[in-house]
């Protein structure tokens, strides 16, 4: 009878270590740093770009009449000090109406202009097509001034009509590169069905092309009211004796500081904010990103 001995199993090679808890944890943070950095490089960013209108909005509701911290209480008297101001609402009636005959101007000038950058080709194309970056290029005193010396040059009284030309020309370069980048998005063989159908090109640019645009135009047309609400150095230079509403806070600023100044700059600020959430909704809902 023999007797089997078996021989014992061949010990399995030790792997490395796990490091421990503490060692996963530093491991895990030491990657996520460049994260967290870049994260608070654009948190401190947004917060230098936000932090005067926080400032403004906070003391706008502050019931003291001094900007002093801590405020003294909260209340709403100083926006009813604001609205029953009759040179702060002359102000913003003729901001709200130079920034609406302003962007229906651009916007009207605009998207013929850019679909004929897309579509057509003519002499002067390249330089038309430069000359649309300038106002975005050169300061705004600079602009200003030229402009101010062309209405002098044409014996064009100073008013609201040289704010508003002065504005157009400013938004216009917005409309028609929107146009120009959304028709280049947009897919021809809807066209041409249209016009296989026996549509002309004005009548599919009218029920074909413009409908597709529509959220686009609206997006920009926000913006555009905007820039306008905002737009001050330009405006200093070609106004006349019909104020807008940021020359009516600048001449204020130099003679007092009124928390309804405060009041009335939270309103524009929240219209201008609101208009650009709408413009940015309408953009992600098209897919698209804002120019």
């Amino acid at each position: 009878m023999s007797t089997t001995i078996e021989s014992p199993a061949p010990a399995r090679p030790a792997g490395p270590a796990r490091p421990s808890g503490a060692r996963r944890a530093a491991l895990a943070l030491r990657g996520r740093l460049p994260g967290l950095a870049l994260d608070g490089t654009v948190a401190l960013i947004y917060l230098f770009l936000y932090l005067p209108a926080i400032v403004i909005a906070v003391y706008a509701f502050s019931a003291g009449r001094t900007m002093s911290w801590p405020i003294d209480g909260l209340t709403l008297s100083w926006f009813e000090t604001a609205y029953s101001d009759d040179g702060l609402m002359e102000g913003l009636r003729n901001t709200l109406k130079v920034a609406s005959i302003s962007t229906v101007a651009a916007l009207l000038l605009g998207v013929p202009a850019g679909f004929a950058l897309d579509r057509f080709d003519f002499p002067g194309k390249a330089l038309f097509q430069r000359m649309l970056m300038a106002p975005f290029l050169v300061p705004g005193v600079v602009s200003g001034m030229a402009l101010l010396s062309l209405f002098l040059e044409l014996d064009v009284r100073l008013s609201l009509t040289t704010v508003v030309i002065t504005h157009t020309t400013m938004l216009l370069g917005v409309f028609v590169i929107l146009t120009v980048v959304t028709l280049q998005r947009w897919d021809r063989s809807y066209e041409q069905a249209a016009m296989d159908l026996g549509a002309n090109e004005l009548r599919t640019f009218w029920f074909v092309v413009l409908p597709n645009m529509k959220s686009a135009l609206i997006g920009a047309a926000l913006l555009g009211l905007t820039v306008s609400l905002d737009e001050i150095t330009r405006t200093f230079f070609v106004t006349g004796t019909d104020n807008t509403l940021p020359m009516v806070v600048m001449s204020r600023l130099r003679t007092e500081l009124s928390p309804a100044i405060n009041a009335i700059g939270t309103t524009i600020i929240g219209i201008s904010l609101l208009g650009l959430l709408i413009w940015s909704l309408l953009f992600r809902k098209r897919g698209a990103t804002p120019l």
